[in-house]
């Protein structure tokens, strides 16, 4: 007879290996474990952004006290225009900036009469600008092998187009109770001998509870030979 603190001791000595992976719909692999690293292919933002709703400025052009409004840039615009001296680009939230333009003055800090932008209170340089990488860089690692995947997970590898990342396969986990004692749920009790059998359950919860596929085998009798 085997001590069940040794028994545990060599079960902790066994090295069990998942090999078996599988690609899945993204939202399917909740619950997985990422077989593979997650990393960024790009830099995000891949090009300076506006963090609010407001105007694109030269920085230095601030002392003018008033600039020129030359024209809207909205979110999601492929097309990028330029910032001249004095002047000033209406740029919203997720906007690219505009070229020539290295700081975002906003909304709450000019007051706006026709086409001139006038500055009520001033900025520092970069203000409200996210740069090239500011979320993440190109190569970066965002998500380890091993990690399991929640939500959050979920939504890094939607932002990279992960449509079907690559998961270690659920193990599977026999669970077989022994006893010739034992009653299975549902089974009629036929003497006062008999009890029901409720370990094997207990583990299948386990199971499920740490991710795992449980597959039961039902009650074997003991056998004397």
């Amino acid at each position: 007879m085997i001590h069940f603190d040794e028994s545990i001791a060599l079960l902790k000595q066994i090295e069990v290996e998942c090999y078996k992976t599988k690609k899945l719909y993204l939202c399917d692999a909740l619950g997985y474990v990422l077989a593979e690293d997650i990393v960024a292919d790009h830099n995000s933002p891949a090009y300076p952004t506006s963090a609010m709703d407001g105007y694109a400025i030269r920085f230095e052009d601030q002392k003018r006290g008033a600039l020129k409004l030359s024209s809207i840039n909205p979110a999601g615009s492929g097309l990028i225009d330029t910032v001249k001296r004095g002047e000033c680009i209406k740029t919203f939230t997720g906007s690219l900036m505009p070229e020539g333009s290295d700081t975002l003055i906003p909304i709450e800090n000019v007051t706006v009469e026709g086409d001139t932008v006038i500055i009520n209170e001033e900025v520092p340089h970069g203000f409200s600008v996210r740069s090239v990488g500011e979320n993440y860089a190109k190569d970066e690692r965002l998500i380890a092998k091993g990690t399991k995947v929640d939500i959050a997970q979920i939504g890094v590898m939607a932002s990279l187009n992960i449509v079907a990342p690559l998961v270690f396969e659920k193990p599977t986990v026999s669970i077989l109770s022994t006893g010739s004692e034992l009653l299975e749920l549902g089974q009629p009790q036929s003497n006062e001998a008999q009890i029901r059998s409720s370990n094997n359950y207990i583990l299948e919860a386990i199971v499920k509870k740490y991710d795992g596929i449980p597959m039961q085998l039902g009650c074997m009798k003991d056998d004397k030979a």
